[in-house]
């Protein structure tokens, strides 16, 4: 199994417990805490086909899915969803998969709520 097929897993496997029955994920990403040097893994972003789920270690958070993450830039990427979040550019192709996911089913295509 390649890196991405892992990261693809880790990201089904912290999301299995919160998705609905028949609800699938499209994309997903994981957040990190801290600054500088210092960053540790903190919160796993998952785009479904009826949710964002922002899944911590306490548990789920299911949020609508009218919010648009905006196009990363930097090492860091950051977005205000229900507080202010951090993604390494690791993640950013997921990022930009995400967006897409989010767009595919909204008749809206504002400007990216989450961009900075």
């Amino acid at each position: 199994m390649g890196y991405r097929e892992r990261r693809v897993e880790m990201i089904a496997r912290a999301a299995a417990p919160y998705l609905e029955p028949g609800e699938q994920i499209r994309t997903g990403f994981m957040t990190v805490t801290g600054s500088g040097i210092i960053t540790v893994p903190a919160e796993t972003i998952v785009v479904t086909d009826r949710a964002i789920l922002v899944v911590g270690r306490s548990g789920a958070q299911r949020l609508p899915r009218d919010f648009r993450f905006g196009k990363p830039t930097g090492l860091y990427h950051t977005f205000e969803l229900d507080r202010t979040y951090k993604v390494h550019r690791q993640w950013f192709k997921e990022v930009v998969a995400a967006d897409e996911a989010l767009g595919a089913s909204s008749a809206d295509d504002g400007p990216a709520a989450g961009e900075h």
